[in-house]
């Protein structure tokens, strides 16, 4: 009896991989969302703060975490991409800042900054903070128009 059922689950194994290979899925795919520029003379934390509320959509329309390398200086330019993964976007090692939306998250656990971005400076955006580290400390930026 044993053996009968081994041999009917490894058939509908055997058949169900392929199947499900050949399913194209969103994960892993890189996908460019937009562009965001900073007004001349304005603060990175008041750009972050402004580009919040439309990152944090980004992340809830792609279902996944959106990420993005800050560039240049007065004004700075952020290109925003998802790779798809509803816990992960990664962002080039380079020393720029960087940003993390996770606008996704369900609970404070998300709220916090990843083991492997801890050594660049970069702001964190999810529904209940903006934060920014530095490698030596963590602050919470005050949402613009406060």
């Amino acid at each position: 009896m044993h053996a009968l059922l081994i041999t009917a689950a490894a058939a509908l194994f055997g058949v169900a991989l392929p199947a499900a290979a050949g399913e194209s899925s969103q994960f892993g795919r890189t996908l460019q969302l937009y562009q965001e520029t900073s007004t001349t003379g304005e603060s990175l934390d008041a750009f972050i703060s402004r580009i919040a509320p439309r990152a944090r959509a980004a992340s809830l329309s792609a279902r996944a975490v959106v990420c993005g390398e800050i560039q240049g200086s007065d004004p700075y330019t952020l290109a925003l991409k998802t790779d798809g993964y509803p816990d992960d976007c990664r962002v080039p090692k380079t020393p720029a800042p960087y940003v993390l939306v996770n606008g996704i998250a369900k609970d404070a656990r998300a709220d916090h900054f990843s083991i492997e971005n801890r050594f660049r400076p970069g702001y964190l955006v999810t529904p209940w903070s903006i934060k920014f580290q530095d490698r030596s400390s963590v602050r919470k930026v005050d949402p613009v128009g406060r």
